[in-house]
């Protein structure tokens, strides 16, 4: 246990997030021996001595872990991404990446440790092969804690990453209980001893969330040298982040082919038909009646999506002086309609390119989306391929896996949208 303590993390979020989850850890470890009946007395002693020795540990990395510049993450990044590309397996280790040989259910870095003149040792047998293989193709799982602040930079370039529900997926599906609020029938009782016959739990479906593995290649050039360590894995970064947080919104709000389904698309939600299929006849009043189809309890969380072109429209419309009844020649863009926050996406359709019976908008929770995250980033080298031969062109893939699902579209959730002639 005392291998896998971190000496360095990206932000004190990091450092306070892993000893308390450490701390949980332990202390659950102390319950289950407290429980054990059929284990020695020396046995379980010798438990909780390791767990004490591991506690102190612990103390002491808390003292000397040093908290890393985002610049010293460009560097390490950098690093390992050119240590990859390399086969330098040595400089991998040292910076706590792994190799990744499972197909279907990724290795875990803290599984394996590097040693000098041995290589990467794994601290368990990996499921399905014997001790001693370690044959990976190339392909590497990067240091946690350069994947926690990728992800961090991820969310600056997203506008739904800090506002869905994110559900942690440690195999490849889990089942969530579709249930109306309370998820309990209820009935008075009149009399004693009337019987019971309408109390069962109300959970009719269990909807399951699927995780697949998206991919990605960043292009390079000639950028794997010693010297721009730095400058290579902020290329990396920037480039990942901005896919990603894309990519991200997109399957949250319009994706409609396999394997997700985003808000805009999905099916069972209500919807709401503008008084006009002209969208130059757009007026805050159909927000506002689209509003009235969520049920009042759950639409003090809901927020509008849409098109920064839409909603400057809306906020432009004049009353018959010609004078803008909202909006001032010298007032920014609200971020709010109706009393409710907006969320301005280029994903969704543009003012210009809205034509009748289109969907434009949509009013929901956002904490209806559940995004299912696996851990665990894993790169690549791709050199022989067309462009690297005529162009020498290389390539550093990646995967992550994700799941995405839209839960409980009905009276929770309206699209907004143009009518037909």
């Amino acid at each position: 246990m005392k291998a896998n303590l971190p000496s360095e993390a990206a932000s004190v979020e990091q450092i306070n997030k892993y000893f308390l989850e450490q701390q949980e850890i332990t202390e659950q470890m102390l319950k289950i021996l407290e429980a054990q009946e059929d284990a020695t007395t020396s046995e379980i002693l010798g438990c909780k001595e390791s767990i004490k020795n591991f506690r102190e540990a612990m103390k002491q990395a808390d003292s000397k872990m040093e908290q890393m510049s985002l610049k010293d993450v460009y560097y390490n990044l950098g690093k390992a991404l050119c240590a990859a590309w390399n086969k330098d397996q040595e400089t991998l280790g040292k910076l706590k990446c792994c190799p990744n040989i499972r197909a279907e259910k990724w290795n875990n870095p803290k599984d394996f440790s590097w040693e000098a003149g041995k290589g990467f040792v794994p601290s368990k047998a990996v499921l399905g092969e014997p001790i001693g293989n370690l044959a990976n193709n190339d392909q590497y799982l990067i240091n946690p804690i350069y994947e926690e602040t990728i992800m961090e930079e991820a969310a600056k370039q997203s506008m739904m990453m800090n506002l869905v529900t994110h559900r942690p997926m440690s195999g490849p599906s889990i089942f969530i209980p579709q249930r109306d609020r309370g998820g309990i029938e209820l009935k008075w009782l009149t009399s004693y001893g009337q019987k019971i016959d309408a109390t069962k739990s109300n959970m009719p479906t269990r909807t399951e969330l699927k995780c697949y593995t998206l991919a990605g290649y960043v292009p390079y050039f000639d950028e794997f040298g010693e010297d721009a360590f730095a400058d290579l894995g902020k290329m990396f970064l920037e480039d990942f982040t901005e896919a990603y947080g894309q990519e991200f919104d997109k399957q949250c709000l319009t994706a409609n082919a396999a394997p997700f389904t985003g808000a805009m698309n999905v099916t069972g939600a209500e919807v709401h038909t503008a008084s006009s299929a002209a969208i130059e006849n757009l007026s805050y009043l159909d927000f506002r009646a689209a509003e009235l189809k969520v049920e009042p309890e759950e639409r003090k969380y809901c927020k509008w999506f849409m098109n920064e072109t839409v909603l400057n429209h809306i906020t432009n419309i004049k009353d018959d002086n010609n004078n803008p009844i909202w909006r001032k020649p010298w007032e920014g863009m609200p971020s709010r309609l109706d009393g409710y926050d907006v969320i301005e996406s280029r994903l969704l359709p543009q003012f210009s390119e809205i034509e009748e019976d289109t969907v434009f908008a949509i009013f929901m929770n956002p904490k209806r989306i559940i995004h299912g995250n696996r851990k665990g980033i894993e790169i690549k080298r791709f050199d022989e391929t067309t462009e690297s031969l005529e162009y020498g062109e290389l390539f550093m893939r990646f995967r992550k896996r994700d799941g995405f699902l839209v839960t409980r579209p009905a009276k929770n959730m309206v699209l907004l949208k143009t009518a037909e002639e």
